[in-house]
Parts: structure tokens; sequence; C-alpha cells
């Protein structure tokens, strides 16, 4: 795997898969960035390719990941990250929708859908470590023909989930959040630009704000305000992918200025927009 020259500082670099138009391609190198507590729609899946990152959950569940090691994030699952040794870590991640993983894979014997889910977040498994590595570095190429990328994402990613992933029965967990959390999250993502404020998304909720804030952290692992954040940063990333100017995306995502923007951005990933996309 390549190293990344000890000089070089907190970099990340995002980009489209382009056989598959909806998963999300990440190269970084973290030196120093602490990653503030957020989810993922999509499962992410990543390979370490130098040092370690340190991980912990909305439950408190601490876990290293070194190097050669896969990492799996479920979709929904709060976390932060930040460096387990002094040198920081790189990493390639890939964060794939629950129903693209399906779609590329159900004509397989096993049942995929929404009822996929890993158990485990540190996997040593280096056959598919390799193959994720090797998909990831395909996919980054401007060589390689689309046909050889999108088989062997396939490819390594049915293995992935061959070897390690659970079905469960499907469950709309958004049903599992009490009544008026999930009108705040609903509320918030529908209005996020708009700069809801806590007293609004707590008359939507039907309960005081002091105790919005308990019950939304509690249930979803994040305070309204960090939520509603996450969402906007998100939205903007998607926005500079598709090339949109970082003035406009500011706009467009509630931000009265992209400095604003930019300041959260490299508070979520470490880098500034401009140096973010390629």
């Amino acid at each position: 795997m390549d190293r990344v020259p000890p000089h070089i500082p907190n970099r990340a670099k995002f980009w489209r898969e382009p056989a598959f138009a909806s998963i999300e391609m990440l190269q970084a190198t973290y030196r120093t960035h602490r990653f503030p507590p957020h989810a993922h729609d999509e499962f992410a899946f990543g390979v370490i390719e130098r040092g370690a990152q340190a991980y912990l959950d909305a439950r408190g569940h601490r876990l290293v990941m070194p190097e050669r090691t896969i990492c799996v994030i479920n979709p929904g699952s709060v976390h932060e990250g930040r460096p387990a040794l002094e040198g920081g870590w790189d990493y390639r991640m890939m964060y794939v929708p629950t129903a693209d993983l399906a779609n590329m894979l159900n004509h397989e014997r096993r049942p995929l859908r929404s009822t996929l889910h890993f158990s485990e977040t540190v996997i040593d498994d280096p056959q598919t470590m390799r193959l994720l590595y090797e998909a990831h570095r395909c996919s980054e190429s401007t060589d390689i023909h689309p046909l050889e990328k999108a088989s062997r994402l396939t490819a390594a990613l049915f293995q992935l989930v061959q070897r390690h992933a659970q079905t469960a029965p499907r469950t709309d967990f958004s049903t599992l959040l009490p009544g008026a959390v999930k009108r705040a999250r609903e509320y918030i993502d529908a209005h996020f630009v708009e700069n809801p404020t806590l007293d609004v998304i707590a008359e939507v909720a039907g309960m005081s704000s002091y105790q919005l804030i308990r019950v939304f952290k509690h249930s979803v692992g994040m305070a309204p305000h960090a939520y509603l954040v996450q969402r906007r940063v998100a939205m903007a990333k998607q926005l500079l992918l598709k090339g949109q100017p970082l003035r406009q995306v500011a706009v467009e995502v509630g931000y009265c200025d992209q400095g604003h923007l930019t300041r959260e951005f490299r508070r979520f990933f470490g880098v500034p927009p401009s140096r973010s996309h390629r």
C-alpha cells in the first residue's frame, strides 16, 4: 500500500464511482483530525492503509482500527474518530447506499435488501481487504474501463457481504424512535436550509426545548443542532461533487456565507471544500 510522506497534512479527496453514480469514494490522510459525532445514511466500508484510527460509538464502545484491516459502519450508527497513533492514519472509504448494495448483489442466492447488517466494526480478513483496496484504487484511476471498475467493486462487496454480513427481519428503524423524536428529525431533514430554531422544532415535536434536547440526543446519538449541521454539510458535499460553486452551495444549504460553510466542512472532513474533490 502507498505510503504518504510524514510532512503531508490532513487531506481528503471525494469522488463518485462512475459505474455506480450513488456510491461515494474517499481517500484520506488524517494526521491530527478528529471527527465530531456523526452518522452516515449509507454503509461505510473502508481499508486502513497506514497507522490506526480510534473509534467511539454513541453507546460508548471504543475500538482501534489498525493498518490492513477492514472497517465497517452500519447506516445510522453515530460515531466519532480520531488518530490512535501519533502519525494518524490513511484510509480508503466507500459509502454504499443499502438499495445499491442490494441491487448489485440481488441476483445471488442470499437475500440482501434492507436486512443487511454487520456485527463487526473491525474485520481482519486480508483477502477481502485486498479486494476492497484494489477496487478502490481501480475506481480512482482515469485509465481503467468502467466495466472493470464495476466488476472489481461488485466482486469485492459480494465477498465482504458473503463472509461477514448478517441478515435480520426487515425493520423500519425510524419507527422505533419515540414519536416526538421522529417528528423532530423529519422536520430538520425537510427544513435544515431554513435554520429552524429550537423552539420551532420542539413545538413540532410536542415537548419543551429541554425535553427535546435530552430525548433527541438519547435516541439519535447527537443533539438537534449537531444533527442539523451534519445534514447541511452532507448536502454541501453532494452539491460540490456535482460541480456547483462553493458560494452557491453555501447559500443552498443555509449558510449566510461560504466562510461559515468552509469552517464546518473542515470540522467534519479535516480539509476545506476546495481540497476535497477532484
